[in-house]
């Protein structure tokens, strides 16, 4: 029986030569990174549509709104189940004194994150029309697992708005307060 040599015996050391050292740093890198795209997957089918981006500015409505009945209506032109109401005449626990009035705005999410950030500046906009009083603006996005919320002051509302445009992108980060899982 013939004695096969150990492993470190047949092992030739390697030797680095500089010119060599940018070329093998550089199929390193490109080594490491395609390892790690490779283990970048995700739970969704990788033939799905690349995710929509929002429209840039909406138009502030030219129009103003003097009930919570015209506001819905004008809403529910562009989304599907719009409710519009006042935590005063919808809340019998609601106290005047103590809590600000919060305009409610629903509508039916179909949880597309561009979809329903437009929808978000499209109420917004038209809210900053509303000639009812309310000090907080909540819009709501219903969908199958629950909802989604941003809260905005009528302050931060004619702020976003004072241009006669509103920034599409920027809606959901001027919020003053979120309740989404959904979409982040």
């Amino acid at each position: 029986m013939q004695h096969q040599p150990a492993l470190a015996d047949r092992l030739v050391p390697m030797r680095f030569d500089s010119k060599s050292t940018p070329a093998l740093a550089v199929a390193g890198l490109l080594t490491a990174t395609l390892i790690g795209l490779s283990g970048c997957g995700s739970d969704t089918d990788s033939a799905a549509e690349p995710e929509a981006t929002p429209t840039a500015t909406l138009d502030v409505a030219a129009q103003g709104f003097d009930s919570l009945e015209e506001l819905s209506d004008y809403v529910a032109q562009a989304l599907d189940g719009v409710e519009v109401s006042l935590e005063s005449e919808t809340n019998p626990d609601f106290n005047e004194e103590t809590e600000p009035e919060r305009l409610h705005v629903g509508f039916a999410s179909n949880e597309d994150r561009a979809e329903d950030m437009e929808a978000t500046a499209l109420i917004v906009q038209a809210t900053s029309k509303a000639a009812f009083d309310y000090d907080i603006l909540m819009v709501t996005g219903d969908v199958s697992a629950g909802d989604w919320s941003y809260l905005y002051d009528r302050t931060t509302v004619e702020q976003l708005t004072a241009d006669g445009q509103i920034v599409v992108a920027d809606i959901w980060d001027s919020a003053e307060q979120s309740f989404d899982t959904i979409h982040r």
